[in-house]
C-alpha cells in the first residue's frame, strides 16, 4: 500500500466516524409525544388509543373519558369495549353506575344489554391480546357512569378509569 491509499482510508474512516457520532447524538423522538391527560374525549380513532395508553401509562389516579356523541350503555363502541375487556383481563372490575335519581322500568334491560356488550368485549380482548397498548389498563378498574338524557333515557355520561391500589 502506498501513502496515498493509506491517506484515503484514514480520511474515509474519519468521515465515517463523524457521521456515526452525529447519528448517536440525535436520538429519534418517540412516536407518542402527547402529554398524559386526566380527561379525554372519545373519538373512534387510533389516536384515542395512543392518548389513553399514554394517560394510563403515566399512572394517573383517574382518567375520565367523555363522549361527543350520545352513547347508550348497550352500544359501547368496540374500541372502548376492548379497553374494558383489558381492564377485566388484568383482574380489574368494570362497574356500571346508574344515574343517581332515576330507576326506570327499562333500566334492567339496558344493563342487561351492557353486560352482553361487555361479554363481547371480553371475547374481543382475547382476539386482540397481541395489542400491547391495551395492557396498560391492567392496573385500573373502570366505572361506566350513566346519566338520564333529556328524553328520560339512560346514556353513558363518561367512563372513569380508576387506578387500583397495589
Amino acid at each position: 500500500m502506498n501513502r496515498h491509499s493509506l491517506g484515503l482510508i484514514l480520511v474515509a474512516s474519519l468521515v465515517l466516524n463523524v457521521l456515526l457520532s452525529a447519528c448517536a447524538t440525535n436520538p429519534v423522538e418517540p412516536a407518542n409525544t402527547e402529554p398524559p391527560k386526566a380527561a379525554l374525549q372519545f373519538v373512534d380513532l387510533q389516536g384515542f388509543d395512543r392518548e389513553l395508553a399514554s394517560s394510563l401509562s403515566a399512572t394517573l389516579p383517574t382518567v375520565d373519558v367523555a363522549f361527543y356523541d350520545r352513547v347508550t350503555p348497550s352500544a359501547l363502541p368496540p374500541r372502548l369495549q376492548s379497553w374494558m375487556a383489558s381492564v377485566e383481563a388484568g383482574g380489574g372490575k368494570v362497574k356500571v353506575v346508574p344515574p343517581p335519581s332515576t330507576v326506570a322500568a327499562k333500566s334492567p334491560l339496558l344493563l342487561l344489554g351492557l353486560v352482553t356488550s361487555l361479554w363481547t368485549a371480553s371475547k374481543m380482548a382475547r382476539e386482540m391480546s397481541s395489542k400491547a397498548q391495551l395492557n396498560v389498563a391492567k392496573d385500573y378498574d373502570a366505572n361506566i357512569l350513566l346519566k338520564t338524557d333529556d328524553k328520560g333515557e339512560s346514556v353513558v355520561d363518561k367512563v372513569v378509569f380508576v387506578q387500583r391500589k397495589k
